[in-house]
């Protein structure tokens, strides 16, 4: 399945995924957002156009004393860029059949392209809950110092896709 970025035509007002933030968001905040020009929210729906799982994306900057050291020592720079997966959730109809997992897949497919446009070091989740934390945690995703988000090395992915 490949994501599309959420348009009028897509209902949102069935997502049910379990964490009422992530349905809050898709339903009220995601079209505000997309126009501001915020985040960019990527959406995978069935044939009647309701959203069965989406994710966004953002860019942003970390300070380097957050990255773990043997991840840092080789940057010189206070900040490094990186992009942020803000929000990733499946319709709890769908979960248990790898879509969260393909969706994240397709944000970095997205991501690299990014990537050869626009400078970024790795990307960011904000993980919502201690489940969140697993599945990422299982993916690769190693927490940083400062705060509850994670950090995957932009090199482990473009290493994913190379193999």
């Amino acid at each position: 399945m490949i994501s599309t970025v959420l348009e009028k035509k897509h209902n949102r007002k069935n997502f049910r995924c379990g964490v009422d933030e992530l349905d809050i968001y898709l339903k009220q905040y995601a079209n505000q957002d997309i126009k501001r020009r915020l985040a960019v929210c990527y959406v995978i729906a069935d044939k009647n156009n309701d959203v069965i799982g989406y994710y966004t994306l953002s860019s942003n900057h970390i300070d380097i004393s957050d990255i773990p050291e043997n991840l840092a020592k080789s940057l010189t720079y206070s900040e490094v860029p990186v992009i942020i997966i803000g929000r990733l959730a499946v319709h709890q109809d769908y979960q248990g059949n790898k879509l969260g997992q393909a969706l994240l897949i397709d944000a970095f497919k997205r991501i690299l392209e990014i990537s050869t446009l626009v400078g970024n070091h790795a990307v960011i989740v904000d993980p919502t809950n201690e489940p969140a934390e697993k599945f990422y945690a299982k993916l690769g995703f190693i927490p940083l110092k400062k705060s509850k988000r994670m950090f995957l090395p932009l090199r482990t992915i473009v290493d994913l896709f190379e193999k």
